[in-house]
């Protein structure tokens, strides 16, 4: 009888393992979100300054209404900022080229927003799906005060 019920356990086994299907996990990355396939095209919508945490104001300045800001999905990660007709500074340039970087370990994307830096600044990733994302970026040395971004996709290739 011992033999018997090792025998049974035995015939499950191979017939499990035999027709099992090898699985291939297709690895998750936020990047995608940010580029889409090619690249994609993003706006901005509003902005939120905050204390301690707390939203205190929320505005959107009106020379940023038509810019945009092109994240491309190719292996120098390839990034454009394109400013609209409303210039926020005199000397602005039309479009600033650069690259933009991204850790999924801290959610930090790089990148250039011209009406902070001509240099790529470290924002923090709050939330990001298909067509929505808000960044943070602090704007004091002990982390209380804050700009929070947000941003809409517009275009994705």
């Amino acid at each position: 009888m011992r033999y018997l019920s090792h025998f049974c356990l035995c015939i499950c086994l191979i017939s499990a393992i035999g027709c099992s299907e090898e699985f291939t996990p297709t690895p998750y990355t936020y990047s995608k979100l940010i580029t889409g396939e090619n690249n994609k095209t993003w706006k901005i919508t509003l902005f939120e300054e905050t204390l301690d945490g707390n939203v205190i104001s929320k505005f959107m300045p009106n020379c940023l209404t038509d810019d945009r800001f092109v994240f491309y999905a190719n292996s120098e990660h390839s990034y454009q900022a394109i400013s609209g007709s409303g210039k926020c500074f005199e000397d602005e340039a039309d479009t600033t080229n650069d690259r933009w970087t991204f850790s999924n370990a801290t959610a930090t994307l790089t990148m250039i927003l011209p009406i902070f830096s001509d240099s790529a600044l470290p924002f923090t990733v709050k939330e990001i799906d298909g067509d929505d994302m808000e960044v943070e970026i602090f704007f004091d040395e002990t982390n209380t005060g804050s700009y929070r971004i947000h941003f809409e996709a517009i275009d994705e290739e």
